[in-house]
Formats: structure tokens, sequence, C-alpha cells
């Protein structure tokens, strides 16, 4: 169970499962094993010595003092995953882990996802009687409005239609995409839509004093990450838009599963840059090994130090 403080601010991971090796493999179009090999501090945290990357599924927990919030819920027990059968019908200890970080689900006050794919809400709600029902029972469930609309809208079976460069975005040309995000909805969304849990809120939104939503659009068109900011100290929680320690390496290398791949690898750059050499607290969603670090200098290049 790892933890870092962060000013007055816990923060600590729940780990759901490690990520078979090979299940994501191309995932990252550009880190072929090759590839991957060549980015030597990669190896053994986040890669294998086959050039496989390496992946994991957890979430964190961002104690401020006077709130409890937990960000990014993976993938649940006994959720559909059609896209990914592997992630289909767990049955994971991620509660039983979750208790032993010393926190009670009923305590939470708050849960955000950076976006609304399977492996990020998946915690959302559990299995109860027959049916699923929120997770966590007095916590408000904080979405951002427009990533919220987008998904429902696909889950709706709106025709998605072209990006800004006129190519069909991944949603509209896939039809399991539909299927999927209608399982997801329906799974790990309605059931606190029901229980009226459900908070919409805009771009950026403030969710305490320390934790605010951050937007990094490009993985989903409204995708979010997490800034943590207290006593002069800042970490940020990644979601999706750093799948993998390589692409800090790399920071132009795209995700096959990006809505807009530029506009992804665009700000990645930026950010890789604006934040390299300082004491910004990388914490990656999907990450391995301990899945925080700085980024920091590397030659001509950048890579992540671990913590």
């Amino acid at each position: 169970m790892r933890s870092w403080q962060v000013g007055d601010v816990k923060i600590t991971q729940v780990i759901e499962m490690p990520v078979e090796a090979g299940t994501l493999d191309g995932l990252i179009e550009e880190a072929t094993p090759e590839a991957v090999q060549a980015i030597s501090w990669l190896y053994p945290d986040y890669a294998n010595a086959e050039g496989q990357t390496l992946w994991s599924l957890h979430s964190y927990i961002v104690d401020t003092g006077s709130s409890v919030i937990v960000v990014d819920t993976c993938c649940g027990n006994g959720k559909s995953a059609p896209l990914i059968p592997a992630w289909a019908h767990l049955d994971t200890a991620f509660l039983e882990r979750f208790g032993q970080a010393g926190y009670d689900r009923e305590k939470v006050d708050f849960v955000l996802s950076t976006h609304l794919h399977l492996d990020h809400v998946g915690w959302n709600t559990m299995a109860e009687g027959g049916e699923f029902v929120p997770t966590f029972p007095n916590a408000r469930y904080v979405y951002i409005q427009d990533e919220f609309d987008y998904h429902k809208g696909i889950a709706d079976g709106a025709q998605i239609s072209t990006d800004l460069a006129g190519a069909v975005v991944y949603e509209g040309a896939n039809p399991d995409i539909h299927q999927q995000t209608q399982l997801v909805f329906a799974e790990s969304i309605q059931p606190c839509i029901d229980a009226g849990l459900v908070d919409l809120v805009p771009t950026g939104h403030p969710v305490t004093e320390s934790v605010r939503y951050f937007s990094t659009p490009g993985h989903t068109k409204w995708h979010h990450s997490v800034l943590i900011e207290s006593a002069g100290e800042r970490a940020f929680i990644t979601g999706d838009f750093i799948h993998h320690p390589a692409q800090i390496a790399h920071p132009a290398w795209k995700s096959h599963g990006d809505f807009d791949r530029p506009l992804s690898a665009a700000r990645r750059e930026e950010f890789v840059e604006a934040n390299a050499d300082t004491d910004l607290l990388i914490l990656g969603t999907h990450f391995a090994g301990t899945s925080a670090g700085r980024i920091v200098r590397d030659a001509d290049g950048y890579r992540l130090e671990s913590i």
C-alpha cells in the first residue's frame, strides 16, 4: 500500500490488479518492443525484458483532512467488458484493500472520474441483491458535464460524425464502442444517478480547496486529470492523459484509444516541457511500479524519476 504526502493532503494508491503482460500490447502505436527496449529506464518497473509495456489498474484516495476523495475506480467486479474481455466479470479484493488502507467506503465524500471509460468508473457501483448499487453511498459522484453528455450521447446511440480534420472519430466508426458505453452507463453510472448522487460540473471544476479537475482533452473529448495543491506542494493524477511512462520519454507517442491523437500529443508535449525539473508529483493512473515520480530532463528528452 503506497502513500504520498502532498502538503496537508495524503494520497493512497489502492490496486485493483496488475494488467497481464501483453493485454495492452500495441495500444501505444509507436511503442514497439524495439522502441521500448531503447528507453532503458522503463525496465523493470514499466516494461519487461521483451519490450512489452507493463500496466496497472488502481485508484487513488485523496484525503484532504476534511474530505475523502476517490479518483478513478478501475473496472469493478462483475462488470461487462466486451472491448477487453480479460477485464470482464472480475472478482478482485479491491474493497478489502480499500479497507486495509484505512478507509470506510461509507465515509467517502467525493468520487471523481477523469473520464467515463470502463476501467475508470467500475467501482462506482457494486453488486448487491442482484443489482448494481453505489459503492460509496454517501459520496457525491462528480462528473464533468461535457464528458458526461458526450458519453451519454454515445450510449443513447447518437451519431458521432467527424473530427476537425474531417475523419470519422473512433466512437462513431465502431459499433462496439456504442455497446460498451451503454453497458458502462447501465452498470456503473445509472445506479448513481438513480440514487441522486451525481453532480455535473463545468470544466476545471474545483472540488475542494485543495483538489480540482484539470482539463487535459484528447484521450476523450473532455478528459480531465486531477490537480492537488496544498501548502506549496502539488500532485497530478494523470487519468489517461499520460497512459504510460513511455509517453514521458516520448510525449508525441499516441494511443489508439485516443479520441483526438494529435491534440492529446500536443497537450502532453506542452505539459511535460512545462513540468520537467519541477516539484510536481506525477501519479499515473495506469503506471506500474511505484506509479509515482517526477519528470526530469534526460539528455535531449525526459524520464520519470520514480518515487
